[in-house]
């Protein structure tokens, strides 16, 4: 099978004279070559301008002398807040004399297909397509993989510290798992109900050509249970947020409930000290009923206050005393 990598319409014109099967590859043509390449070929108007419009769902349309097939692989981009996988939209027109893809990005297994079709010289459109089809339905595994490693270093980071830069990048990549789920279980379900598409498009009469969808559909299968697997990942990895920050604002609490603890039996000495009371303007008036009335209560409540949190758990001293124990709890 003949590989071309640009628009060249008297190459197209002599393969198609000699009966000689080619794969077009078209990175961001203009509408004027693919409506040129469509007359060559007598690709459908509606199918042209399908692929004129990115960002069609994924399906398998068939016309009088062609197909019309969308289908979508997987890349990991780098991003400012980290990896993050992205789905790729790849077109294929097919005919019985040809396969032309039409794509916006490069996708790694469209290219590697390309150099495993150049060196194996296959010269059938059914093993060609089973190819690329199914080298775009394996890229899902390894960016799925790497999201998975990716909840599992900011769970460990969330438990650190539950930062909200953490959970917007959670945030990010459940959002970027919604949209490869629809592309994964969208193609997955053509595949499924238009088996017989090979059937439909002359050329295409070969057996063999239902076993290779079949198989394609059985990896989109594994791909969309491991996207259920990574997307639970993800959902734990948000309800791990969501609790420590709330630990963590109860610690903050409890905190806050000790100072204010200190601080209420110590506001109502004063208060009470403060009164302009007859007996204790005469008698509290020395330095020794200043430092045991005033000083000496206030210490004791402060004393006797430290010793029960320590005892009750609220506080931990260096060396974990003051912490409850199984033993020290006592029993029904």
């Amino acid at each position: 099978m003949e590989v071309l990598e640009q628009f060249d319409a008297a190459e197209i014109k002599r393969l198609l004279a000699e009966k000689h099967r080619f794969w077009l590859r078209l990175r961001k043509p203009e509408p004027e070559t693919l409506h040129e390449l469509g007359e060559l070929l007598g690709l459908s108007p509606t199918a042209i301008n399908d692929s004129i419009e990115f960002g069609q769902r994924p399906k398998i349309e068939d016309y009088p002398n062609s197909a019309l097939l969308v289908a979508y692989g997987s890349r990991t981009e780098h991003t400012a807040a980290g990896l993050l996988p992205r789905p790729i939209e790849v077109h294929f027109h097919i005919t019985a004399d040809a396969i032309v893809t039409v794509r916006h990005e490069n996708v790694t297994a469209v290219g590697d297909v390309r150099r495993r079709i150049s060196l194996d010289d296959i010269d059938t459109s059914e093993e060609a397509l089973y190819r690329v089809l199914d080298g775009m339905a394996a890229t899902f595994g390894p960016a799925l993989s790497s999201v998975d490693d990716e909840v599992d270093r900011l769970e460990v980071l969330v438990l650190d510290n539950p930062r909200p830069e953490l959970r917007q990048r959670l945030l990010e990549l459940k959002h970027s798992l919604v949209r490869m789920r629809q592309v994964v279980d969208g193609q997955r379900d053509e595949l499924a109900g238009r088996r017989d598409l090979l059937d439909l498009v002359p050329g295409f009469h070969d057996p063999r050509s239902h076993d290779t969808l079949r198989d394609v559909y059985d990896r989109l299968v594994v791909v969309s249970n491991q996207l259920d697997s990574v997307r639970d990942s993800v959902s734990s990895a948000l309800d791990l947020y969501v609790s420590a920050v709330s630990n963590r604002l109860n610690e903050i609490m409890k905190v806050l409930t000790i100072v204010a603890t200190f601080f209420l039996p110590l506001t109502f000495v004063t208060g009470f000290f403060g009164q302009n009371f007859g007996w204790m303007v005469k008698n509290v008036a020395s330095r020794e009923a200043f430092l045991l009335l005033g000083v000496g209560i206030s210490l004791a409540i402060i004393g006797g206050l430290s010793f029960w949190f320590v005892r009750a758990g609220y506080i931990t001293l260096p060396g974990g005393w003051g912490r409850r124990t199984a033993e020290d709890t006592p029993g029904p």
